[in-house]
C-alpha cells in the first residue's frame, strides 16, 4: 500500500512540476567599490558639482538651458555606470536571465532603453538648480560615509542607498514621485508613498489597475497622462511586465483594453 501511495504522489508531482511557475535568478547584491574606486566616485561626484555651478553661474538663458540638459544626462550617465560597474540598483529593474553584466537594465533612466528619460517640459532652469543642489548636498554626505567604510558589506550598503537617494530624486523632479509604494517602497528600497483613491473604483477598468498594477508600485492616477499617452504607457507596461523581468502576474489581452480604456476615461 505504501509503495502504491509513492507511485501516486510521484505522478502527480511530475503532472504539478511542469505547471508552476519558472524560477527566477535572484538579483545579486551590489560589489563593494575599493578605495580606488571610492576615489574615482568621488571625481565624477565633483564633476557633475562643477555642472551645476556652472548652470548656476550662466546669464544667458540658452546656456542655461544648455547646461541643465548636459547634466541631467550626466546624472543618468553617472547612476548607469554606478548600475553597471557594482550592480547598485533595484531589484524589481534587474533582469537575472537576459543581463550581459551585473548592470544590465531595463531601465531608460539608466540606459537601457538606448535613450535617457528626457526632464519635464515645464522645468527651468532656476527650479532644476535649486532641487539639485539640495539633491547634491545629499550625495556629497552619502559619498563621505562610502569612503569612511571600511566593511565592504556596509560599503555596499551605503553605495546601494547613494544610487537609490539619486534615484529618487531625479524621478521626483520628473513628476513621478507617486511611484514610491508597493515593492519599489519596500524593506532595502525606497521609501514608501500612501495611494490616491482612483476614480469609479468599482469599475472593472479601477479594479483591473488596483490588481494589476499594484504589483510593483501604487495605482498611477489616470490625470498623470493625457488619453494618447496612456496608449504608449500601457502598452510599454504590458511588454514589462509580460516579460521576465518581474515575477508579477500579467493582465489578459482583453483585460489589458479594459485598463486601457478606464485610464484613457479619466486622463487629464
Amino acid at each position: 500500500m505504501a509503495s502504491v501511495q509513492r507511485i501516486l504522489r510521484g505522478a502527480l508531482l511530475a503532472l504539478l512540476v511542469p505547471l508552476a511557475a519558472p524560477v527566477r535568478a535572484e538579483t545579486p547584491p551590489p560589489k563593494a567599490p575599493s578605495d580606488a574606486e571610492v576615489r574615482e566616485l568621488t571625481q565624477r561626484l565633483d564633476a557633475l558639482k562643477k555642472q551645476l555651478r556652472q548652470l548656476e553661474a550662466a546669464k544667458d538663458d540658452a546656456a542655461r538651458q544648455a547646461l541643465m540638459q548636459q547634466n541631467w544626462r550626466s546624472m543618468q550617465d553617472y547612476m548607469g555606470w554606478m548600475h553597471g560597474r557594482w550592480g547598485a540598483g533595484a531589484p524589481w529593474m534587474m533582469n537575472p536571465d537576459e543581463r550581459g553584466g551585473p548592470g544590465a537594465s531595463a531601465c531608460p533612466m539608466l540606459g537601457g532603453s538606448g535613450a535617457a528619460w528626457p526632464l519635464p517640459g515645464g522645468v527651468t532652469p532656476k527650479q532644476y538648480g535649486e532641487q539639485m543642489r539640495a539633491h547634491m548636498q545629499a550625495m556629497n554626505a552619502q559619498m563621505a560615509r562610502i569612503a569612511q567604510a571600511t566593511d565592504p558589506p556596509e560599503r555596499a550598503r551605503l553605495l546601494q542607498e547613494h544610487w537609490q537617494t539619486m534615484y529618487r530624486d531625479m524621478q521626483d523632479l520628473r513628476g513621478l514621485g507617486w511611484m514610491w509604494g508597493g515593492p519599489m517602497g519596500g524593506p532595502g528600497t525606497m521609501g514608501n508613498a500612501p495611494a490616491k483613491p482612483l476614480p469609479d473604483p468599482d469599475s472593472a477598468g479601477a479594479r483591473l489597475v488596483a490588481s494589476y498594477c499594484t504589483q510593483c508600485h501604487v495605482a498611477p492616477e489616470p490625470v498623470l497622462h493625457t488619453s494618447a499617452e496612456w496608449g504608449r504607457v500601457v502598452s510599454r507596461m504590458h511588454v514589462r511586465i509580460d516579460s521576465r523581468l518581474t515575477p508579477v502576474q500579467t493582465p489578459s489581452e482583453e483585460q489589458m483594453k479594459t485598463i486601457l480604456a478606464y485610464m484613457k476615461q479619466h486622463a487629464r
